[in-house]
């Protein structure tokens, strides 16, 4: 379906497992939708696969989003625009204004906010190379393709540095904890290390070592050498500039995760304001598209016309 005049009764404001999931929830109610997909590549696109999501499981990113709108494009309501929005604020007749930078501009009832954080890399050599394969932020979904190999687990926060050794020993038995500096240890968690017989390596990583975007060792800024086959590494994040301008333009609170604060529906206390998938916390695919799913059904309980 091509763009068809100004108006919509929704617009979803990305278009990834939880803008799609929406979109054909109200795809099927007739509802008269505009999916904004941002000509950026998705956070995701460096998976080789999507896991752990009934169906789909193995299925490259790309793939899915061009399966869900075969599906969602049958219905004849919903139309789909490459374009990264640059405004959303409130518009005429308690609708909202629209606005993408190639100079589209509508207005919508509804708008469902599907795009979240952006992950911010670490500028070091090897890194890019092996993201995705060999460095991986989410055991859940790429720790099986990891089995069996030498894990690195890069504590990046208190509750990382309690929780990463005992989920790991799902995928393996080998592995060895990087501790950066702006973790401190205290005795307790030294006593405890030595007694589960974790080595312990205490620095920065400034080098990955890889062949072909295999992970072969970390150097760190000690001066250190880890021997690992595989990274677990959880980039820190960023809000979306959309997303920090919404915040901003609509006064929304924020939790202690920094997730926008919603009601159970996923209704931001700005009414015809949604927000779905990242924004409402860390999420995988599956997760993601529950609360856009849940959101588009509320969205059409509360329909009014």
């Amino acid at each position: 379906m091509t763009i068809q005049g100004n108006h919509y009764d929704v617009a979803i404001v990305g278009a990834g497992p939880a803008g799609l999931q929406a979109a054909l929830v109200l795809a099927r109610t007739r509802k008269k939708l505009i999916v904004f997909d941002s000509p950026e590549p998705p956070r995701n696109s460096a998976s080789h696969g999507v896991h752990n999501f009934l169906g789909l499981d193995g299925l490259l990113p790309a793939e899915i989003r061009e399966q869900a709108w075969r599906q969602i494009d049958v219905y004849h309501s919903a139309a789909l625009c490459s374009e990264r929005i640059v405004a959303i604020q409130p518009g005429p007749h308690h609708a909202f204004s629209i606005r993408g930078e190639n100079g589209t501009s509508i207005t919508a009832s509804q708008v469902i906010l599907a795009v979240g954080f952006h992950d911010i890399y670490p500028n070091i050599p090897g890194f890019m190379a092996c993201w995705g394969s060999t460095i991986i932020p989410c055991p859940f979904c790429d720790g099986y393709e990891n089995r069996d190999r030498m894990w690195g687990l890069v504590a990046s926060s208190a509750l990382a540095l309690e929780h990463m050794p005992g989920i790991v020993k799902n995928w393996t038995a080998t592995f060895r904890l990087i501790v950066p500096p702006s973790l401190e240890l205290n005795a307790a968690q030294r006593e405890r290390f030595m007694q589960e017989n974790i080595p312990v390596y205490e620095g920065e990583i400034v080098e990955v070592h890889h062949t072909s975007g295999v992970v072969e060792a970390a150097t760190l800024n000690t001066g250190g050498r880890v021997d690992v086959e595989t990274l677990w590494w959880i980039p820190a994040t960023e809000p979306a500039a959309l997303t920090r301008q919404i915040i901003e333009r609509f006064s929304l609170e924020l939790d202690e995760n920094g997730a926008i604060k919603t009601n159970v529906t996923y209704q931001t206390p700005i009414k015809g304001l949604w927000v779905v998938g990242d924004l409402r916390g860390p999420s995988g695919s599956l997760s993601a598209a529950h609360t856009a799913n849940q959101a588009a059904i509320n969205i059409v309980r509360e329909w009014h016309g």
